[in-house]
């Protein structure tokens, strides 16, 4: 069985860091720009970091960079592995980078790709994710939640072990205009509808996800780890 929940955060006490990572140029805001939004109207800051580069329509940061400050994000870290190749690379190089990142940052919330996506990028920034973010004795305790990105965690099997299992919801309805107007810089990454990475497909996602939730627009997570403090 799986358990549905519709949480927010305090914002009694705000806390230092939230860091989203992604693979590509758009993964970032595609899953969970709604929620980083959020984040920031609450007083949060957030470091987004692209572990590998985007299609060479995307080599440059000017529109990466655009992207996440239309958001409020706080900083942009590009580590710039080469694109659709982060499986060739020794996955304990990728780790350090990013535990060395958290370390200087130390995030309470990191939001990342879920583990079942069907791009390889993706499941390779999971697994390093996975573990920089480790539980560590004497080290602050991290919140990891996985995002859905459209055209990639839907066209991966249908079988447990691989499908985005959503029982984590954030309200969205504030800011689904600025996460379509943050997608807008990404606009080379766009696909005319039916396609599932189009507006009209970011926004049906939504919908869906809200209408789980009882609300007009959501994200949905499935979290890997929460830690109440």
């Amino acid at each position: 069985m799986i358990l549905v929940t519709f949480v927010w955060w305090s914002v009694e006490k705000m806390e230092e860091y939230i860091m989203v990572i992604g693979a590509h140029p758009d993964d970032e805001l595609l899953g969970s720009a709604g929620t980083i939004k959020r984040l920031i109207n609450e007083g949060y800051k957030v470091i987004s970091i692209i572990t590998a580069l985007g299609r060479k329509e995307e080599a440059h940061h000017i529109k990466q960079l655009r992207a996440n400050q239309e958001l409020g994000i706080e900083k942009v870290i590009f580590l710039e592995h080469t694109n659709l190749e982060l499986e060739c690379i020794p996955l304990h190089k990728l780790v350090k980078e990013l535990e060395q990142l958290i370390r200087v940052y130390q995030p309470d919330k990191i939001f990342t790709h879920h583990y079942g996506d069907i791009n390889m990028d993706h499941q390779r920034t999971f697994q390093a994710v996975l573990t920089a973010a480790r539980p560590l004795p004497n080290q602050k305790p991290i919140e990891l939640l996985t995002f859905e990105t459209l055209s990639s965690s839907e066209w991966e099997r249908n079988t447990a072990d691989k499908l985005f299992k959503p029982n984590y919801f954030v309200d969205i309805t504030e800011t689904m205009d600025d996460k379509l107007a943050a997608l807008h810089h990404y606009d080379v990454e766009m696909r005319d509808f039916p396609h599932p990475r189009s507006y009209e497909g970011v926004k049906h996602l939504g919908r869906v996800r809200g209408m789980t939730a009882g609300v007009e627009y959501a994200e949905a997570f499935e979290v890997v780890r929460r830690i109440w403090k």
